[in-house]
């Protein structure tokens, strides 16, 4: 059996305690061993792992986890490739992802697994669709369950509301549309918001809630079932520092962007008539930002010359011999960063021989970010150097995340390079800022000040928002909501924490 660090056994504590809730580690916690051990002796049954798709299908990385740490306790396998009826009742850890999950009944669930790990619980964001309420009903019947997740929150508060609803927390009432809506009046800035102008109300309007809204008494409400943990509040990781490193666009980068700018407005044209060329060539939105990064062309101009500074930095031993994974978005930039390191004569390997540069003594690692940000342990490396930044600040965290594991034994450099003063890097730059702000604002600890106050803060919500919380309370079946409300304060005035 695997020995745990001292923040994992707080968090096995805190399974078995609560019966249903949400772990939330860094990245590279080690999440899904924690919850493996706060299941693992607390009913006789198997435990059920769900999780997307392709981490099933490729389910290397649980398989590898449980054989290396679980070995004679639990043996994986997936439900994609065995039949339920062919397990026994205990001694098994089986993975499945949401859509394989509605082709087995609840009471094969029932009878097989006397818990359920939903790994990365950001998948399950909304409440409406089909997968999810599958999920639901089999998290009503099974007693015990974990969510897993190193960023809760990543766009706004309204990503709270469906994990709260598995778990059954009071915020969520009855799961309903109503109760959603209440939910993020009150934590995500809900509004009804008019978007058409053709004097139908009911298509004029759509209900909006993108915000992140009392997020402070939002963590304080959810605290019981919610068990936070970073890796700089234990003694465990090495220090990672981040660097921007602006370039200066030359004359001739310049004039490519701008070629490829005009370029990718020509295709776009027949879609954008009534704008004028400076409202085109504009991003306003994150939606803008994801169809020109997606689109490719404009980002790769700054892709292109950024490879080359990198390689000059490398050349000129700027880390030094430490070794290095270079991170990029696209296959063609992945090729030229191939192309530079062998004209300079720098020996690399790139993620599809991973196994024989971990052994080996090759300074750098290529990788792309949505290919190869997920999954084990990179240790070996000390250096990250992103030529690209996803607009997905999670993806970021992801590649950043594999150096930064409990095995790294140096502090660790990531190096984020920038085209100075352009438009595209400078708004991805500015949404992966504002979305972390939001995530560290809701994960940071309580200050000392703060759990004085926020019984007093809890108070002015609840009076504020009185209708709101009164209806989340009745929806969900609480019978004297007064007095309910007024014990989710009393408890927070007499708790030390």
């Amino acid at each position: 059996m695997i020995e745990l660090f001292d923040y994992q056994k707080d968090g096995v504590e805190f399974i078995r305690n609560k019966k249903k809730v949400y772990i939330a580690f860094d990245m590279g916690m080690g999440k899904t061993i924690t919850a493996i051990a706060g299941h693992s002796d607390i009913h006789s049954k198997n435990i059920l792992i769900i999780a997307e798709k392709n981490e099933i299908v490729n389910s290397q990385n649980f398989k590898k986890e449980i054989d290396n740490n679980y070995s004679g306790k639990f043996k994986y396998v997936s439900l994609r490739d065995i039949d339920i009826e062919d397990i026994p009742r205990n001694g098994f850890i089986c993975g499945i992802n949401p859509d394989a999950l509605t082709k087995i009944s609840i009471e094969k669930i029932k009878e097989h697994f006397g818990s359920i790990i939903i790994d990365e619980a950001t998948m399950a964001k909304t409440t409406r669709t089909v997968r999810f309420k599958k999920i639901k009903k089999v998290c009503d019947e099974i007693e015990y369950l974990t969510l897993l997740s190193g960023t809760p929150m990543m766009n706004g508060a309204s990503e709270i509301y469906a994990p709260l609803y598995l778990m059954n927390h009071w915020l969520s009432g009855d799961g309903s549309k109503k109760s959603r809506q209440t939910f993020e009046k009150i934590f995500a800035g809900g509004f009804l918001k008019q978007i058409r102008h053709t004097g139908i109300w009911w298509q004029d309007w759509q209900w909006w809630a993108k915000g992140a809204n009392n997020v402070r008494e939002l963590r304080w409400l959810i605290d019981k079932n919610f068990f936070f943990k970073s890796k700089d509040q234990t003694n465990v990781f090495k220090k990672k520092h981040r660097i921007v490193n602006e370039i200066y666009m030359c004359d001739e980068w310049k004039k490519e962007s701008d070629n490829a700018w005009d370029e990718y407005l020509s295709k776009v044209e027949n879609h954008n008539k009534r704008s004028s060329m400076e409202e085109r060539k504009s991003i306003k939105n994150i939606k803008d930002l994801q169809n020109i990064i997606e689109n490719g062309q404009v980002y790769q101009v700054n892709s292109k010359w950024k490879v080359k500074e990198i390689i000059k930095d490398i050349v000129s031993k700027k880390y030094g011999d430490r070794r290095i994974i270079i991170w990029s978005i696209f296959i063609e930039t992945d090729r030229i960063i191939q192309e530079e390191l062998t004209k300079n004569g720098i020996e690399f390997d790139t993620f599809d021989n991973l196994k024989e540069w971990k052994k080996g003594n090759k300074q750098v690692l290529i990788g792309r970010i949505k290919s190869h940000a997920k999954g084990g342990n990179v240790s070996e490396a000390n250096v990250c150097l992103f030529c690209d930044m996803d607009y997905v600040p999670t993806m970021n965290l992801q590649a950043e995340n594999r150096i930064d594991r409990p095995e790294q034994k140096h502090d660790m450099d990531i190096v984020y390079y920038l085209a100075s003063k352009d438009e595209i890097d400078t708004h991805v730059q500015k949404i992966n800022y504002d979305k972390m702000r939001k995530i560290e604002n809701f994960v940071r600890p309580f200050t000392d000040e703060e759990v004085k106050l926020m019984p007093q803060k809890i108070s002015d919500l609840f009076s504020k928002y009185k209708k709101e919380f009164e209806y989340l309370a009745k929806a969900n079946g609480i019978d004297d909501v007064k007095v309910f409300l007024d014990k989710q304060v009393k408890i927070k005035l007499w708790t030390t924490r």
